[in-house]
């Protein structure tokens, strides 16, 4: 650009000085005859009035002419002539270094000027001296004039914004943007956020006189010049937002921070970035030239660039539209604000250097896996890699969680990041999740899923042709792909990920992982990244008998340190304390101890024995303990003695027996130090988080099966968490002659994560691909299975056992095959929408079919029984108790019993024999009994009264309301597929909102906010908090004075989530406003 500046110029006639405090214009007059010749006819055409008068075919002499430019007018600028002396260019700049940003950016409008600048040659001058000089034969930019260093040091460079209307005038949010006229305020939500944020910033400069002439050229900044608007910003909080500030020549920096070249807050991006971020992602990826940003940084500013080159820029996240300021800080692809946000919530203020690599290496495009160490920071990797793909690279992603409990969790944590960022959060778990997720205008989401719901999620994008806007997918817990049928549920999804054209990026993180080489092969990983040491220092022990021996690694041995003595108990004489656990607990107290048993009958039993012997606390931590009782009577409305009792002694077990209520309060006063021990099963080492300072495992099993090495180092990995304790140890507990056992555990190594796709899981993931229309051929169907998991471990037997399965589809009337084509049945397409297990769908369309002959609706009984899924796990069922209360039965429960086809033959040849020669006849009978306990639950009857009638846990009870929750919903698609049962549907999806709250539907709202369960939320009803709006404007100080026993962390973690569902609904009423608008 500045070669065309000639030499041969005279002097330019000087402007008058501008003061600090008023903004640069950028009107501009006629140009020089040496910059007019450098313009295309098609530029000339864009050119202001002023301007393209100038460049008229009689080219006007400059040699001994110079024009005084008047600035600051909207009329044609007036020149006058005079005589001065010659001046080299520099000179003219060090007059005014702005005079020539002014002179070039109101034509500049191609990004010509990017392919003429030696960026290696720039990059290197920054790395080497922290300043960039011009090139030989190249004319110096103005910030190396003369007279130009010590100017800058005065004053920085000033955006055509005003310093004053940038610090007092706050855009408006889009959806607070107030205006006479309702179809003008949705127009204006039409438009996404950072052009509504400038217009506002240009309308503020209009009512002051000084900033008349600038508002013309900052208004241009609004859209790109194919009149694209920009992508979105999320700036929708209370807080002031700074006005986007512009460069004043494309491509060419005009200033240069000073860069540590080892500082991770440089990094380069290659061309091999998987996804493809576009400005829409509900439109397929478009094919453009490659951009090679391999030689740009997130440092160098540009005004803004052809959509093209935007939307390559966005895609590998050096540009982001979601800063505050073109020229914020932008650090491991997220901006400042990121970190600042994370030290405020969390106290984290630095990264460790493993993390800092690993993120700035998985920005560079790319699948990759990351593994390290339990409590070595994997977490915070991920929600940074997410943060980046929200705020950075404009396209919304995935996080795949193994539990509901982990889902539940992650939505609360990141529910302050997406109130402050303003991006959406959905949540998939149990019965949460809208399928396919809401197409939003301005925003992002990213949707926390578990295993299952994430393969749902796939299903319902990959249908409306909206797989194009996830760009990053995040699975936790990697290692469970290996985990049964749910590991073949998630193989399956990433696996229809990676058959996608341009699909997203997928990050697997773990903590343990052997064989890296080959997952990695699977998922196409082109980096594989392991963690730094463990942060906190953990000490393994092992207990043979009464000896104990201290875990040796580097010589592979067990040193012996001491012998175990008992402890006894000084009021129980007749408890014992055989394997040494409470002298292994009371060592530590009051530290906290997680104690892992086998089984839940076991947990509660360590719980009492644990109570009768420990030692006594002191009357502060015993008042503390009593306040626990009370939150639980009063959310549960029950205290069971014994369990109050061990609540008094520091001691809780935690198992599935708990309400959901209660495992959240035993989990909070844990976390807080009001408990001290916690008898738990292995299931809560891979779900919520709750370190302690010694962990203890009772047994080398689990139920019936051997403890494996994997989860071992999950158990073990929760003694010793980062910011809380500085070192922790565990104990294995064992007899001698579990010797080999006992060493294979913490000497052995890692087992390889196979994979689980068999005939079952693989016959639903076949009915899903073909119902979706992903396979259509048995050519479709080998390609397919080429990219399992299953494919690159065991290659002979895969495509073996893909056959098997399409045939049983076939045979079971799911799928139909003509002329090497596949395609689902009616009932195939049904069983899929719904998401029906295969194996027994048929058996559910079966019921359903006497169900509409004889269907009895004097009461919710008999729907509430098939929503009762036929599998059944936890429940046992009191025959004889069922035998008497048959005779008690009232006229309507006979009629329903009858209507099922139950006889009561069966019930007394059941009650009076232990006979279970035929244990699938009594599948029935068993949902019959689980039904009556569901009805009394939601016709308003305590959940512990109900426990206590059925004998049924309380805990059992509540899982079994929300697998009677998920079926309904199930059956509500299942049946809206099927022409000859649709009026059943409407009936099943309103028996799922009666259901899921249990017979109160005043407590709907307040219900959908994470972690609040039925007990928390009739408090906060209570209390007055009666909807989302109320929370949403509560303070945290005075909710938790409000609400007995509630934190003010949990009080600002309960407002936050109900100010993003408030805004979720409102996006959602303003997105259907408009898109009524579009049609017209």
């Amino acid at each position: 650009m500045l070669k065309t500046l000639k030499s041969k110029r005279k002097r330019v006639s000087k402007v008058p000085a501008q003061s600090d405090s008023e903004p640069l214009d950028t009107t501009t007059s006629q140009l020089p005859s040496s910059l007019s010749a450098g313009l295309s006819s098609k530029s000339r055409d864009q050119l202001p009035s002023s301007l393209a008068a100038g460049l008229s075919s009689k080219t006007r002499d400059h040699e001994n002419t110079s024009y005084d430019v008047k600035l600051g007018t909207t009329d044609d600028t007036k020149l006058s002539k005079s005589v001065d002396t010659p001046a080299s260019q520099a000179d003219v700049f060090s007059k005014d270094p702005d005079l020539s940003v002014s002179a070039t950016q109101s034509f500049l409008e191609d990004d010509s000027f990017i392919e003429n600048i030696d960026w290696q040659q720039v990059e290197q001058q920054i790395k080497s001296s922290g300043s960039f000089t011009s090139p030989p034969g190249q004319k110096p930019h103005s910030s190396q004039a003369p007279g130009f260093a010590e100017r800058d040091r005065k004053m920085k460079y000033k955006s055509p914004i005003s310093k004053k209307t940038s610090s007092q005038t706050r855009p408006v949010p889009p959806h607070q943007t107030p205006s006479r006229s309702p179809l003008a305020k949705l127009s204006r939500l039409s438009q996404p956020n950072c052009v509504v944020q400038n217009q506002q910033i240009c309308k503020s400069n209009e009512r002051s006189p000084k900033n008349k002439t600038s508002n013309q050229n900052s208004a241009s900044v609004n859209k790109t010049p194919e009149n694209r608007p920009m992508p979105p910003s999320p700036h929708h909080s209370d807080k002031p937002i700074k006005p986007v500030e512009t460069t004043p020549i494309r491509g060419v920096p005009t200033r240069v921070k000073q860069l540590d070249v080892e500082s991770p807050t440089l990094f380069s991006v290659s061309q091999k970035t998987s996804s493809d971020s576009s400005l829409d992602p509900a439109q397929p990826p478009k094919q453009s030239p490659q951009l090679d940003t391999s030689q740009f940084t997130s440092s160098f500013l540009f005004t803004p660039l052809k959509t093209g080159t935007q939307r390559q820029l966005y895609s590998t996240g050096l540009l982001s539209p979601y800063s505050s300021k073109s020229d914020e800080t932008v650090r491991l692809g997220v901006p400042e604000e990121v970190f600042k946000l994370i030290d405020k919530i969390r106290g984290i203020k630095t990264l460790y250097p493993w993390q800092q690599k690993t993120v700035s290496l998985c920005l560079s495009g790319g699948n990759h896996i990351v593994t390290c160490p339990t409590s070595g920071g994997k977490t915070l990797v991920g929600e940074l890699l997410l943060l980046n793909a929200l705020l950075t690279r404009c396209t919304d992603a995935i996080l795949v969680l193994p539990y509901v409990a982990l889902v539940e969790e992650k939505v609360r944590e990141l529910a302050e990041f997406a109130e402050h960022f303003s991006f959406g959060l959905e949540r998939y778990a149990g019965s949460r999740g809208r399928f396919p997720p809401r197409k939003r205008r301005n925003k992002r989401a990213v949707y926390v899923a578990t295993i299952e719901k994430a393969n749902s999620l796939f299903n319902s994008l990959y249908e409306e042709g909206r797989c194009s806007e996830i760009g990053l997918v995040v699975v936790d817990e990697l290692h469970m792909i290996g985990d049964g049928y749910r590991g073949a549920i998630l193989e399956t999804c990433l696996t229809k990920f990676l058959t996608l054209k341009s699909g997203p990026r997928i990050i697997g993180m773990t903590a343990t992982l052997n064989n890296h080489k080959e997952i990695a092969g699977f998922l196409k990983c082109s980096m594989e990244h392991v963690g730094g040491p463990r942060p906190v220092t953990l000490s393994e022990h092992v207990k043979m008998g009464e000896t104990i021996y201290k875990v040796d690694k580097t010589t592979q041995d067990l040193i012996s340190v001491r012998q175990s003595t008992p402890l006894s108990s000084p009021v129980h004489s007749n408890t014992t304390d055989k394997d040494c656990v409470a002298s292994l607990v009371q060592e530590v107290l009051p530290e906290r101890v997680l104690v892992f048993c086998p089984t839940k009958k076991s947990c509660e039993t360590t719980s009492v024995m644990l109570t009768n012997t420990l030692q006594s606390t002191g009357e502060e931590m015993k008042h503390k303990r009593r306040i626990l009782i009370d939150r639980i009577t009063a959310e549960t409305g029950h205290m069971d003695p014994a369990f109050s009792e061990m609540l008094t002694a520091g001691v809780s077990y935690h198992h599935s027996g708990l309400t959901g209520d209660e495992r959240i309060l035993v989990e909070e006063a844990f976390s807080t130090g009001v408990l001290s021990v916690l008898c738990c099963t292995s299931t809560l080492a891979a779900g919520v988080n709750l370190p302690a300072s010694r962990v203890i495992i009772r047994s080398v099993k689990i139920g019936t099966s051997i403890l494996t090495r994997t989860r071992y180092l999950q158990m073990v990995g929760r003694a010793g968490r980062t910011g809380l304790a500085a070192s922790g140890d565990s104990f294995l507990l064992g007899s001698v002659a579990e010797k080999k056992l006992l060493r294979d555990l913490v000497f052995g190594q890692l087992e390889d994560v196979r994979s689980c796709l068999d005939q079952e899981s693989l016959a639903l993931t076949l009915l899903h691909l073909i119902g979706s229309g992903m396979i259509q051929s048995s050519a479709d169907l080998g390609m397919f299975m080429k990219k399992t998991l299953l494919y690159h471990q065991a290659p002979d037997t895969c495509l073996t056992v893909a056959d098997t399965a399409l045939k049983f589809l076939q045979d079971s009337s799911f799928v139909q095959r003509s002329e090497g084509n596949i395609q689902a049945t009616p009932f195939g397409k049904a069983v899929y929408k719904s998401s029906l297990d295969p194996t027994i769908s048929h058996k559910v369309m079966q019921g359903i079919r006497e169900a509409n002959r004889h269907l009895v609706l004097l009461g919710d009984l008999h729907l509430v029984y098939l929503c009762v899924p036929p599998i059944l796990e936890g429940i046992y069922v009191d025959w004889q108790m069922y035998f008497d209360a048959y005779s008690q039965f009232d006229e309507t429960t006979r009629l329903t019993f009858t209507a099922a086809g139950l006889q009561e033959s069966y019930l007394a040849r059941r009650a009076f024999s232990s006979n279970r020669s035929d244990v699938e006849k009594e599948v029935p009978y068993k949902r019959f009994y689980v039904a009556g306990a569901l009805h009394k639950l939601i016709s308003g009857v305590p959940s512990w009264r109900v426990s206590a009638m059925f004998k049924i846990p309380r805990g059992t009870l509540q899982s079994a309301l929300s697998s009677a929750v998920s079926h309904a919903s199930k059956l509500a698609h299942f049946t809206k597929e099927l022409p000859d049962y649709w009026a059943l549907s409407s009936v099943f999806e309103a028996l799922v909102q009666k259901l899921f709250f249990a017979g109160s539907p005043e407590l709907a709202q307040i219900l959908e906010i994470p972690g609040i369960k039925h007990a928390r939320a009739k408090l906060l009803y209570k209390a007055g908090y009666k909807s989302l709006q109320k929370l949403a404007a509560a303070e945290p100080r005075l909710l938790a004075s409000d609400i007995e026993h509630l934190t003010q962390a949990q009080a600002q973690k309960i407002i936050s989530s109900a100010k993003i569902m408030l805004q979720e609904q409102a996006d959602a009423l303003t997105d259907a406003a408009l898109q009524l608008l579009e049609e017209v």
